[in-house]
């Protein structure tokens, strides 16, 4: 994915503000044109790009689409009072221009797999080995053995109909499509993982919330040289 840090963060600060102030926030719907004050209504990402195409956000705001698809699940598994604080709740988390969030879904996955309850040694080893895989993409490294991380990503779907990654990390698996294939592999497989247990008890969608803005609210601000 090509970098593009955040830009037009007051833009973002007052259309957020607007969407709010409208209730315009709708969980369960893309974009839905209405005679409100901005137009319409809808989820998440709508409300930022008055469509059902994550691009706009990242070409306006350089809000990746890994991010706003994960924010997206969170969203529509929120009640809807907590849905609209968790989206008003995005520009403080941005805070300003120049950050650089391209690589915010691989921290907040390697997180959601540390966040597993106790496994066996077998299946604790091959969620160590995608972690580590996980850990080098967030930090802009390629993952160190194609054929190990893909026998790991798979060993690990062993705990797929019990746990979750995260519920959420199954869009950024699917967004994340310029990572090598192994790394896919994996994402794929905390995807399916996610998808089977986002109820647990284990894996509060609050906590997956508080985890990506605090993720977001730590991303690195980039000095561009004048």
């Amino acid at each position: 994915m090509t970098t593009i840090l955040t830009r037009n963060y007051d833009t973002l600060v007052a259309e957020v503000k607007a969407h709010v102030a409208a209730d315009a926030i709708i969980p369960g719907a893309y974009w839905n044109p209405s005679d409100n004050e901005v137009g319409g209504t809808g989820c998440f990402i709508s409300c930022l790009t008055h469509s059902d195409d994550p691009a706009p956000a990242f070409e306006r705001f350089g809000l990746t689409e890994p991010l706003l698809r994960i924010a997206e699940s969170i969203f529509e598994a929120l009640p809807i009072a907590e849905a609209t604080a968790f989206f008003a709740a995005l520009p403080a988390a941005v805070a300003c221009d120049g950050k650089d969030l391209s690589r915010v879904h691989w921290h907040f996955l390697a997180a959601e797999l540390r966040a597993l309850p106790a496994q066996t040694d077998d299946v604790k080893a091959a969620i160590d080995r995608v972690t580590v895989g996980m850990d080098l993409l967030a930090k802009g490294q390629e993952w160190p053995d194609a054929a190990d991380a893909a026998d790991a990503a798979y060993a690990s779907a062993a705990i797929a109909a019990a746990y979750a990654a995260a519920r959420a990390a199954a869009d950024a698996a699917y967004a994340a499509s310029d990572a090598a294939d192994a790394a896919y592999a994996a994402a794929n497989v905390a995807a399916y993982a996610a998808y089977a247990a986002h109820a647990s008890s284990a894996f509060p969608i609050q906590r997956q919330r508080d985890t990506l803005l605090q993720l977001i609210a730590d991303a690195p601000v980039v000095e561009v040289a004048a």
